[in-house]
């Protein structure tokens, strides 16, 4: 079994899985792979069609990426390498944001194409700014910017109104402003300038977040390319793949829950849902892993076979029939007025085979695309593309005091020995007076007595036991303060232990650093 990416913890630390210096040659590797593809999309060959997906892609990405008022790389004459990382448009960690900064590293020495895909069809519950309060506890506090609603995705979402953005700046600056450093809210603040600025440019959230961050970023020099999934989509080459999956839709279905299921066998995961749910298979029709994106509904879709072609369905709405014929299917996709947007598996499958010869994946994504490569061994009947991983770990500047479980541990072993063994606790203790230190003296040295004989062949165990079992209780309540100042001192670790959690967490937004120090740590 390969070796499972494991996230980096010292601050600043890097993790790339191969290690970053193979990745030139996995590149070039992936590359050659796709010219031995023998099978066709909706009958384009794949390497046809694999050169019109590429530059389809690259052509849009560059016409988006103009507006993002940033210096951003122009296309070469020719399109050959392409690398592609993506994730949603939120306000994620350096351990996400560091693979946009590895893209940019690939693309500057070996002038590839490099996009990053913006995932604004998915949903969303909350787009937000979390950070750490020291006052009145230590705790970690959450400033929303937007709340995601029923039936919507980031590409359907509006743009936050001006009230709305200087609300959420302000209360992010103000629980910056009590932390011990200075650098997270001065960097945030400049977050929120590009945030307003933005805001003027912006169709949806998705663009909002994506062009506040680009120009954040801009101070590092990046000059890759963005690329909506939600324009992907609307693409005619992604359109053909989607067809060429409907047509095929029971085989795919079919590839892709029993993967599911070898991978549920694999990792001893009884859940039906993890780490992702099956496609329904019906008699009626099957789930293809598409969602039919409106501008205010998000559905999954369906598809009914029919003797001259399918029905394409959104839930229970027909949306429309395709006939065999792809080039009329592909033109009838087209003209929906709802987006044929890709969910997780379709996306990573047409990014890794058609868009990249190199995708780059967090950990998370590359710890569940290894039923990505198992979909593309059956449905499509090939070794799938290698891809590479990617996360960083950076902590605040907060000077945290460092106690950890095994301090917690230590407390409880400590606590634990005396309720049951209180005379060993005796060394260093001072009671409050002569009487009383003689009675834990003569209890403790009976007890030991008493342990010395219970161990003889002959000992009657049941008296002696409970004898000991008295002393034990005599001398806690002899040394009740002394529990008493163990509990204590256990439940401060405890608190200390939980802040400590809060204030190294490597979770908090990109926008609290500077862009130049994550570009710096993967030069």
């Amino acid at each position: 079994m390969k070796q499972r990416p494991t996230l980096p913890q010292g601050h600043g630390e890097v993790l790339t899985r191969p290690p970053y210096d193979e990745w030139a040659d996995i590149t070039d590797a992936n590359a050659r792979l796709s010219e031995t593809w023998d099978f066709a999309v909706a009958g384009v060959s794949a390497a046809e069609f694999r050169t019109t997906a590429r530059l389809e892609a690259a052509e849009a990405a560059s016409v988006f990426s103009s507006r993002l008022r940033v210096p951003v790389r122009s296309l070469p004459s020719e399109v050959d390498r392409v690398v592609v990382t993506g994730h949603q448009p939120e306000l994620y960690h350096p351990g996400v944001w560091v693979k946009d900064f590895l893209l940019q590293r690939v693309a500057d020495k070996s002038s590839a194409v490099a996009i990053d895909l913006v995932v604004d069809t998915d949903s969303f519950v909350d787009v937000s700014l979390r950070v750490p309060s020291l006052e009145p506890v230590v705790t970690a506090v959450s400033h929303s910017l937007a709340i995601g609603e029923s039936g919507r995705c980031f590409a359907t979402t509006s743009v936050p109104d001006d009230a709305a953005l200087s609300e959420f700046c302000d209360r992010g600056a103000s629980t910056l402003s009590a932390l011990p450093a200075t650098a997270p809210g001065r960097h945030f603040a400049q977050f929120c300038t590009h945030l307003h600025g933005a805001a003027a440019d912006a169709h949806n959230l998705a663009e909002l977040v994506t062009f506040a961050r680009r120009r954040f970023e801009a101070s590092a020099g990046s000059d890759y390319l963005e690329l909506p999934v939600s324009v992907l989509s609307r693409l005619s080459a992604f359109a053909r793949y989607s067809f060429d999956i409907m047509r095929s839709a029971e085989r795919f279905a079919r590839s892709y829950n029993n993967e599911l299921s070898s991978y549920r066998a694999i990792h001893k995961t009884r859940s039906a849902a993890q780490p992702f749910p099956d496609l329904g298979v019906t008699d009626a029709g099957f789930e293809i892993p598409f969602w039919y994106v409106g501008e205010a509904s998000r559905r999954p879709l369906f598809v009914v076979p029919l003797a001259d072609g399918l029905e394409l369905l959104a839930e229970d709405e027909r949306l429309v029939v395709l006939p065999n014929d792809p080039e009329v299917a592909i033109s009838l996709l087209l003209d929906l007025p709802g987006i044929v947007a890709p969910k997780a598996i379709a996306l990573t499958l047409y990014s890794r085979m058609f868009l990249a010869d190199m995708f780059i994946h967090g950990v998370g994504g590359g710890r569940y695309d290894r039923i990505a490569d198992g979909v593309i061994r059956r449905f499509y009947a090939q070794e799938p593309p290698v891809f590479t991983v990617a996360s960083m770990t950076m902590y605040l500047p907060l000077g945290a005091a460092m106690v950890g479980d095994e301090d917690v541990t230590r407390a409880e072993q400590k606590l634990h020995r005396f309720e049951h063994n209180p005379d060993e606790a005796l060394d260093g203790i001072e009671c409050e007076s002569l009487i009383e230190r003689e009675a834990v003296g003569s209890l403790s040295r009976e007890k030991t007595t008493l342990v010395a004989r219970i161990a003889q062949p002959d000992a009657d165990r049941k008296t002696l036991g409970i004898r000991i079992r008295e002393i034990n209780r005599q001398l806690r309540e002899l040394l009740a303060p002394v529990a008493e100042e163990l509990r204590a001192d256990l439940e401060k670790l405890k608190s200390e232990r939980d802040a400590t959690e809060i204030l190294t967490d490597r979770t908090y937004p990109f926008c609290l650093w500077d862009p130049s120090e994550i570009r710096d740590k993967v030069l």
